[in-house]
């Protein structure tokens, strides 16, 4: 939470100083609501679960998908998957859902264990094409046809297919009511959307 509380608070301060000061009240921390396109957020899916899925149609989509539930609280669902990698390696996959009464959430994780340890080939392999559609869909909200200045403050790196990651792949607020978060690669993966039930403001206390 502090990577996202940086990244927050330096987009808030640099939009502050860059902009006109007839902007500065409509623009300071996150983008406009009436800007920034929050159903087609809500719609964007990760493993065919996006934050406008139905509660009860969650475990129906991930268990068809290979997924196992592990963990389930009054907030918050934990599902696993894990399968074979060569050299005798694992890819382990955890979705894990949070619904409280100020936030919905979706964060996704892959990551590898055991075997052998990776070669420099291994390291440098593309993105799963799956991981890099969600990721992508998320990178083009928070990254592309947003000013310039947004862009750089959110670290947007250019898109390649080893890597998709802005804000050096911590959490950041992209609008008053959506957080996400994207730093994937061939070796692992970590991706996450959030609706913020009540508008955010992100201001100098932050820093």
């Amino acid at each position: 939470m502090l990577l996202f509380r940086q990244c927050s608070s330096i987009l808030s301060l640099m939009t502050l100083l860059l902009l006109p000061p007839s902007t500065v009240l409509a623009t300071a921390g996150a983008e406009s609501s009436d800007s920034f396109p929050l159903q087609h957020f809500l719609d964007l899916e990760i493993e065919g679960i996006s934050l406008s899925t139905l509660p009860e149609d969650v475990p129906v989509i991930l268990e068809a998908a290979g997924y196992f539930q592990r963990r389930n609280s009054i907030f918050i669902k934990t599902f696993i998957k894990e399968t074979p990698l060569p050299g005798g390696r694992n890819s382990l996959y955890r979705i894990e859902l949070e619904d409280t009464p100020k936030h919905r959430s979706i964060t996704y994780l892959r990551e590898e264990s055991g075997g052998r340890n990776k070669s420099s080939v291994e390291k440098n392999r593309p993105i799963p094409d799956n991981e890099a559609a969600w990721a992508k869909a998320i990178y083009e909200l928070a990254c592309l046809n947003v000013p310039n200045t947004i862009n750089k403050a959110r670290s947007c790196q250019p898109l390649h297919e080893q890597e998709i990651r802005f804000c050096e792949g911590g959490f950041l607020n992209i609008s008053a009511h959506a957080g996400a978060q994207v730093n994937a690669s061939g070796a692992s993966t970590i991706l996450g959307v959030t609706y913020f039930k009540h508008e955010q403001i992100v201001d100098d206390k932050d820093l």
